[in-house]
C-alpha cells in the first residue's frame, strides 16, 4: 500500500493544484468572502474532521429510527461532510434534513440522484421524462428549463449537488445501465444537451455532476452488479467517450462522478477499476484535462468496486486516486482511522487531505451552506408539484413523441366513420390513460393481455379482432434491460407479426426504442409511435397524436435497430381534432377556475341539479372538462364524463341546425326558401308561405308551443277537466308554468299501449309506445294553429318540428339516420336519439318523475313529451350526448366547418348561420340564440357579440365564441326530479360559470419559471 501511494503522490498532488481550467468551485460573486470562510472553518477542524469532509453517506427517509440513528451518530460522532438520499418522502427527507443539519459542526452537503427529477428516488414529486426523450426532441431549450426547474425543486428540499447529467455516449443498444438515462449517441448532440441541462442546474444554484466518467456508454455490463469492460483504444475513448467531458468542463461543471470500470487502454490492471486507478483519476482527470471541479466516485457499494476491495481498502484506494468525496462508502469509521494513521506515518502527505477538505468547503460555500438555513415544509407539496412542472413535463414529452413509421401517412388517423377500431393494452391495466384519451375521440373496444400469456389466450385474442379493421396496440411493459428482451415476450411479438398482415396495426411503443428490435418485420405495422416511458402524460399525448389533437415532431436519438436509425422520424404540424390540456398549459391557472369547482358544486348543494358536466375549449384545447355530482340526488355512484344528458332544445342546434346548414350547403334551400316548397300545406297556405330563415330565427308568427299530449290524455273520472288555472286536490300537478293538470289523467288507450305492436311502433317511455299516426296528428295540430305577430321574435318549437319534416322529406330518411354520419365523422359516439338502444341506464342521467303524462321517472327516454311521442326523435328535442361530444360539434362550427381534417361546411355556409348581417331587432341568428346586449342574456355577460350557441330545457348550455376561441359546454339534468324547478336559471348559474371561463381566459399569461 505504502509503494503505492508514494508512486502516485507527487502527480496526485500536482494535479490537485494546477489548473488548466477554470476553477468551477470559486465563487464568482465574493472569492475573498468565500476564500475567508473556507479558512476558517478548515482552521477549526481537526484532522479527523478534515478527513471526514470527504465522505458522503446515503441516506434513506423510508427507513425506520435505527437508520436514522445511524445517520445521526455519523454526522455528530464522525463528521461526515454530506449525504446522498436516496427513496423516501419528501416532507419526511425535508425533516430528516433539518435534524441531521442540527446535529453538524459543519453544514452537510446534500445530494441526490435526480437525473429526472426528485421523482428518480421520492414519491409525490415530479418525474420527468429520461434524457433519451429530452434527446429525442432536439430542444435544448427544454433540456435548461427541465435542469431549472429541477433545480428550483432540489434547493427547496435543501439539496445542494444534484448527480446529473449523465453525458455517457450510448452507442450500445444492449448496455443494461445506461440506456434511456444517456441523450443518446450522437457526441455532438449529448454535448450540447449535457452543457444545456449543466447550466439549467448550475444557474439556479445547484451543483451538477457530469458523470460517467470516462464513458459508460459502450459497455455490456452494469457496475452496480460486476465490473464492465471499456474495451476501446485511448484514441477511441479521447475522441469519442470523453469529448463531452471535455466540454463540460471547459464550460465550469462544478464536478464529475467517475465510474467503476475496466478500461486496460488507460489502467494496465485490469482488476483496478477506474474510480481507484491514479492513472485515470489523477494523470487523465486533473492532469491531462486539467479538471479543477470535485470529484466523486461512483457508489462504492457497488460490485464494480465492492466485489474486488474491502470497504477500507477502496475507500482510501479512491481517496489517493484523486477523488475528493466518497459515495455510499461503508466502513467509515474505521477508514478515517486508517487515513489517519497513514498520515501520521507519512505515508500520506496531510496536505492532500486538506486540499481535498478546502475544495468540499469552497463547494459549501457555493451552494450557501455559509448562511445555512432550515428547509420550511410548509406547502412543500405543493411547491414541488406546481403548474409549472407539469406544463414542462407535457411539453417534453409533447416534442419527444416519435411516429418512427407513417405506411401512407395513415397518422394522424381520418375517415374515423370508417374506421373500426380496438386498442390492445399490452400489460393488464397498465394502459388506462391511453385508452380513457384515445376514448375520448371516438369509439374503441379494449382487448388486454399479459405479455407472457399462454399461446391459446392469444389465439382467442386474434379471433376476437375480425370485426375490427384498425388494431392501436399500447405496448405498456417496455423494460430498459436487454438482458429482458426489453419487456417484449416472444408469444407477444409473434402474435403482432401474424396480426400486422391481417390488419392495419398502430404499434405504441411506451419505452426504449431499442425494444423495436425485438418485432419481426415492423414495417408491416400502419405505424409505429415511441414514447419513451408509460406514464399518464405519455399515455394521454400519445393517444391525441393518433388523432391529430397535437403535433409531432420526435426525431430518434439513437439507432434503435437495423431499419431506424439515428434520427428517424416523421414530423406533421397539423392539428385536426380537438386537444386536451391542463390550463396552465394556456397560460391559464387552476386557481382561477376553482371558482367554477365552487359554482357546480353550490348548484347540487342548493338542489338546482343533482349532477352535470362543464367543458371549456380554448382555441381547439380543452382545458377543462369535469363531472359532478350523481345522476340522482341518492344514487350510489357518481357522474363521469361519459355520462349521456338529455339536451332538449340544443337537438336544434346538434341535429336539425347542421342537418339544415348541409343542405344549404348544397344549394338545397336558402334562407328564403318557403316551407310549401318542401312540406305539402297547400291547404294552409299561411304556414306554406312561411320563409324557413324566418323559423330558424324564430320570427315566423309561429306559436311557441302546443301541450299535443294533453290532447292524448283521458281521464279516470270523467267529470274532472284535466287541467285548471288554479291548484287543487285534484289538479295538484303543475305545467307549462302556469297550468295545474289533474291527478286522475292518463294516457288514453286510443293513442298508447303497453306493449310496442305494429300500430304502436313509437316508444314514449317504459311500456308506453304511441299510435303509429301520432305523427300526422301532431303535423296537423301544428297546422291548424294560428299565425301571430310575425317578424317578430317569438321562440317557437313548432319550427323545428317543421324543418325536421323539411329534412326527412328532401333526405327521404328520418333525422338521426340523416346525422348519424355526421357523428361518426366527428367521432360523436356518446350522441345519439333513444340512448337505451345502445347504452345502460347507468350511462344515462335521468329526467323528470313525471306525474301528469308518463306517470313515471323518465329514464333514458327524452323528457320533451312531444318528442317521446313521435318516438324519440324530433326536430326541437329528443337528442342524448356528453359534453365531449357536443364540444367537437361546436368546434366544427367555430372552425368553420371542419374538422378533423375533412371539410363539413363551406366557411361561409357557418358565417352566415350564426351571424346574420341584418338582425332587425331580434338577437336571434339562423338556428343559433346569441347574446342580448342588454338585459338577461343566454350566455355570459363577457361573451362577445360574435358568439352563438343554444341552451336546453333539461338544464343544458353549448356556447362557441369565435372572437376569443372559447367554446363552452353545460350539461345537466335540473329537470329531476321536478320540471318547475328554476333554480338552475333563476340564479344564473350555467352564464355565471361562461363568465369564470371568460375572465379565465382574459388574463391568459404563457407560465414562467419560478
Amino acid at each position: 500500500m505504502k509503494r503505492v501511494f508514494w508512486v502516485f503522490f507527487p502527480l496526485i498532488f500536482a494535479q490537485t493544484i494546477s489548473a488548466q481550467q477554470s476553477n468551477p468551485l470559486i465563487s464568482k460573486a465574493d472569492s475573498a468572502s468565500q476564500m475567508r470562510w473556507v479558512d476558517s472553518v478548515f482552521n477549526s477542524l481537526s484532522l479527523r474532521e478534515r478527513i471526514a469532509q470527504l465522505f458522503m453517506v446515503a441516506a434513506y427517509s423510508n427507513k425506520d429510527d435505527s437508520h436514522v440513528m445511524e445517520i445521526s451518530q455519523l454526522v455528530s460522532k464522525q463528521g461526515i461532510g454530506g449525504l446522498i438520499f436516496f427513496q423516501g418522502g419528501p416532507v419526511r427527507q425535508a425533516r430528516q434534513t433539518n435534524y441531521y443539519q442540527s446535529l453538524a459542526k459543519v453544514p452537510l452537503l446534500i445530494g441526490i440522484d435526480a437525473e429526472w427529477g426528485l421523482g428518480m428516488r421520492l414519491d409525490s414529486t415530479i418525474s420527468y421524462p429520461r434524457q433519451m426523450a429530452l434527446g429525442a426532441t432536439n430542444d435544448t431549450l427544454l433540456t435548461y428549463q427541465m435542469a431549472a426547474d429541477i433545480a428550483h425543486q432540489l434547493k427547496r428540499m435543501g439539496i445542494h449537488i444534484n448527480f446529473a447529467p449523465v453525458i455517457d455516449i450510448n452507442s450500445n443498444p444492449l448496455n443494461p445501465v445506461i440506456g434511456s438515462r444517456a441523450f443518446g449517441q450522437d457526441m455532438e448532440m449529448v454535448t450540447r444537451h449535457g452543457m444545456a441541462y449543466t447550466k439549467g442546474l448550475q444557474e439556479n444554484g445547484i451543483l451538477a455532476c457530469a458523470k460517467h466518467f470516462p464513458g459508460h456508454g459502450d459497455t455490456y455490463d452494469d457496475s452496480h452488479l460486476t465490473l464492465p469492460l471499456v474495451p476501446h483504444s485511448t484514441n477511441r475513448i479521447d475522441s469519442i467517450e470523453l469529448y463531452p467531458f471535455k466540454k463540460l468542463f471547459a464550460a465550469g461543471v462544478a464536478s464529475v462522478m467517475v465510474a467503476h470500470l475496466k478500461i486496460p487502454s488507460l489502467e494496465p490492471d485490469t482488476l483496478l477499476p477506474a474510480s481507484l486507478s491514479p492513472r485515470i483519476v489523477g494523470q487523465k482527470l486533473f492532469g491531462e484535462l486539467g479538471f479543477n471541479g470535485l470529484a466523486f466516485t461512483d457508489a462504492m457499494n457497488m460490485k464494480g468496486v465492492a466485489g474486488y476491495y474491502n470497504p477500507v481498502d477502496a475507500n482510501i484506494r479512491s481517496l489517493m486516486a484523486g477523488n475528493d468525496i466518497l459515495l455510499f462508502p461503508s466502513e467509515i469509521e474505521n477508514t478515517i482511522k486508517k487515513v489517519e494513521q497513514l498520515i501520521k506515518s507519512e505515508q500520506i502527505p496531510e496536505e492532500l487531505i486538506n486540499i481535498k477538505c478546502k475544495k468540499v468547503l469552497m463547494a459549501k460555500y457555493l451552494v450557501g451552506l455559509n448562511k445555512y438555513r432550515p428547509i420550511n415544509v410548509d406547502r412543500l407539496y405543493n411547491d414541488l408539484n406546481s403548474p409549472y412542472s407539469q406544463v414542462l413535463r407535457r411539453k417534453i414529452i409533447r416534442n419527444a413523441i416519435t411516429v418512427i413509421h407513417n405506411a401512407n401517412n395513415i397518422l394522424p388517423l381520418r375517415g374515423l366513420d370508417t374506421l373500426r377500431i380496438a386498442y390492445i393494452e399490452i400489460g393488464e391495466s397498465k394502459g388506462d390513460a391511453f385508452r380513457e384519451q384515445l376514448e375520448l375521440y371516438t369509439a374503441v373496444h379494449t382487448f388486454s393481455i399479459n405479455p407472457e400469456a399462454e399461446q391459446a389466450e392469444y389465439d382467442t385474442l386474434l379471433t376476437n379482432l375480425e370485426p375490427y379493421n384498425l388494431i392501436i396496440v399500447g405496448y405498456h411493459t417496455i423494460e430498459s434491460k436487454p438482458a429482458k428482451g426489453f419487456g417484449v415476450s416472444q408469444q407477444s411479438s409473434n402474435f403482432l407479426f401474424d396480426l400486422s398482415f391481417r390488419k392495419k396495426v398502430i404499434l405504441n411503443l411506451f419505452g426504449n426504442p431499442y425494444s423495436i428490435s425485438r418485432f419481426a418485420n415492423p414495417l408491416a405495422f400502419a405505424a409505429i409511435i415511441v414514447s419513451y416511458d408509460n406514464s399518464t402524460d405519455s399515455q394521454n399525448l400519445t393517444a391525441q397524436t393518433i388523432f391529430g389533437g397535437i403535433p409531432f415532431s420526435g426525431r430518434l436519438s439513437v439507432t434503435a435497430s437495423d431499419l431506424f436509425s439515428i434520427n428517424t422520424g416523421y414530423a406533421s404540424n397539423q392539428r385536426i381534432r380537438l386537444g386536451y390540456s391542463i390550463p396552465e398549459e394556456l397560460g391559464i391557472w387552476s386557481e382561477q377556475l376553482s371558482e367554477v369547482d365552487s359554482l357546480a358544486m353550490e348548484i347540487i348543494r342548493t338542489g338546482a341539479a343533482p349532477g352535470m358536466q362543464i367543458l371549456a375549449a380554448k382555441d381547439g384545447v380543452v382545458f377543462y372538462n369535469k363531472a359532478f355530482g350523481k345522476p340522482t340526488y341518492v344514487s350510489e355512484f357518481s357522474n363521469d364524463i361519459r355520462m349521456l344528458y338529455d339536451i332538449a332544445s340544443v337537438t336544434k342546434v346538434a341535429a336539425t341546425l347542421p342537418s339544415i346548414m348541409n343542405l344549404y350547403n348544397r344549394g338545397v334551400l336558402s334562407f328564403d326558401s318557403k316551407l310549401g316548397q318542401f312540406i305539402d300545406l297547400k291547404n294552409f297556405p299561411d304556414k306554406s308561405k312561411l320563409l324557413l330563415g324566418d323559423i330558424l330565427r324564430h320570427q315566423s308568427g309561429l306559436q311557441a308551443w302546443i301541450p299535443f299530449y294533453m290532447n292524448t290524455l283521458t281521464s279516470l273520472e270523467p267529470n274532472i277537466p284535466l287541467w285548471t288555472e288554479t291548484f287543487s286536490q285534484t289538479h295538484p300537478y303543475k305545467f307549462n308554468g302556469k297550468r295545474y293538470a289533474s291527478r286522475f289523467a292518463y294516457p288514453s288507450p286510443k293513442f298508447y299501449r303497453t306493449d310496442s305492436i305494429s300500430n304502436f311502433p313509437n316508444n314514449v317511455a317504459y311500456r308506453i309506445y304511441s299510435l303509429a299516426s301520432i305523427n300526422d296528428s301532431i303535423y296537423r295540430w301544428i297546422n291548424q294553429s294560428p299565425i301571430s305577430d310575425a317578424g317578430k321574435y317569438r321562440y317557437s318549437d313548432l319550427g323545428f318540428l317543421y324543418l325536421q319534416k323539411v329534412i326527412e322529406t328532401v333526405e327521404q330518411k328520418r333525422l338521426d339516420k340523416v346525422v348519424e354520419p355526421l357523428y361518426s365523422k366527428l367521432g360523436m359516439n356518446y350522441t345519439c336519439f333513444n340512448p337505451l338502444l345502445r347504452f345502460d341506464t347507468e350511462r344515462i342521467a335521468p329526467t323528470e318523475h313525471d306525474p301528469v303524462f308518463r306517470k313515471q321517472l323518465i329514464w333514458g327516454h327524452v323528457h320533451d313529451p312531444a318528442a317521446a311521442m313521435l318516438g324519440g326523435v324530433a326536430g326541437h328535442a329528443g337528442l342524448f350526448a356528453n359534453a365531449n361530444d357536443l364540444a367537437k360539434l361546436m368546434q366544427l362550427y367555430l372552425n368553420d366547418g371542419e374538422y378533423g381534417g375533412e371539410r363539413f361546411f363551406a366557411p361561409s355556409t357557418v358565417k352566415s348561420f350564426a351571424n346574420p348581417a341584418t338582425t332587425n331587432g331580434n338577437r336571434r341568428a339562423y338556428g343559433f340564440d346569441k347574446p342580448n346586449a342588454s338585459g338577461s342574456s343566454p350566455a355570459g355577460t363577457m361573451a362577445s357579440p360574435e358568439s352563438f350557441g343554444h341552451t336546453g330545457f333539461t338544464g343544458t348550455m353549448v356556447w362557441a365564441d369565435p372572437q376569443n376561441g372559447l367554446v363552452f359546454i353545460f350539461l345537466s339534468n335540473r329537470v329531476h326530479p321536478d320540471a318547475e324547478n328554476t333554480k338552475l336559471s333563476a340564479l344564473n348559474y350555467r352564464t355565471r360559470i361562461h363568465d369564470v371561463f371568460y375572465r379565465a381566459i382574459q388574463s391568459i399569461s404563457k407560465p414562467s419559471g419560478q
